[in-house]
């Protein structure tokens, strides 16, 4: 994931990591933290001494404690906190860099606001990451995920786990056995019970509007990333996903 959702997106952090065959992880959406960058921390410290005006109304004391933050991480990758929120102002800039980013924050500022909807998406996948392991692993999660799955992709995601639970009509039995064919259908809808048909409808039409919102391309890269990751991460963002 991207720096539109968190803010630790360090190469040196995750340059031996604890386990070496975790997949998938997040980048240029909101979650990382800034990479380490001397040149950019100087900058940013001229201004602070000469003009502090400046450095405060251009949020650059935020950008500043991300600097110090991936400076630590890059010496201890077990430090931090990998799913820090990166703040709503860069991750606006950052998906103002493509038009597809910028339909998103344009239909989120329509739609109560871009800060809010960043907020709830920020919370919905930080959940996910965490639940991958410790930071290092988590590191480990985002980086894979940022190196293997398109920034368009990205954007799709964000606006789907902001577009809420879809009201369906709940699954019948031969599609709840299409979604149990899989380790990670099969433990959810023993989990789920008498929820599962409505849970099953909910995940088949956020599905569909996932690969409706992605060209062949980028489909491909997406479901190649999620078809290596854990089971137990799977269920995790079906959950999220189901409500």
């Amino acid at each position: 994931m991207s720096n539109d959702l968190i803010t630790s997106q360090n190469s040196g952090a995750v340059a031996e990591p604890a386990t070496s065959d975790l997949p998938g992880g997040v980048e240029q959406g909101g979650f990382a933290s800034l990479p380490a960058n001397s040149a950019r921390k100087a900058e940013i410290e001229a201004i602070m001494r000469s003009d502090f005006s400046r450095y405060e109304d251009e949020g650059l004391d935020k950008e500043y404690r991300a600097l110090i933050q991936a400076e630590i991480e890059a010496v201890n990758p077990d430090a931090g906190t990998p799913t820090a929120p990166t703040p709503a102002d860069t991750a606006r800039n950052s998906l103002c860099s493509s038009a597809a980013g910028q339909k998103l924050v344009y239909e989120w500022e329509r739609m109560g606001g871009f800060g809010t909807h960043l907020a709830n998406v920020q919370k919905d996948i930080g959940a996910i990451v965490r639940s991958v392991g410790g930071n290092r692993e988590q590191r480990v999660f985002i980086e894979t995920f940022s190196r293997s799955v398109p920034h368009s992709v990205e954007i799709a995601l964000m606006d789907e786990f902001a577009s809420g639970i879809p009201y369906v009509q709940p699954a019948g039995q031969a599609e709840i056995d299409i979604f149990s064919k899989t380790p990670a259908g099969k433990l959810l809808v023993q989990e789920w019970g008498s929820y599962a048909p409505e849970k099953v409808a909910i995940m088949r039409t956020r599905t569909l509007r996932l690969v409706q919102a992605m060209d062949e391309d980028d489909a491909a890269d997406f479901w190649a990333w999620f078809d290596g990751l854990e089971t137990a991460t799977i269920m995790k963002i079906f959950r999220q996903l189901a409500g």
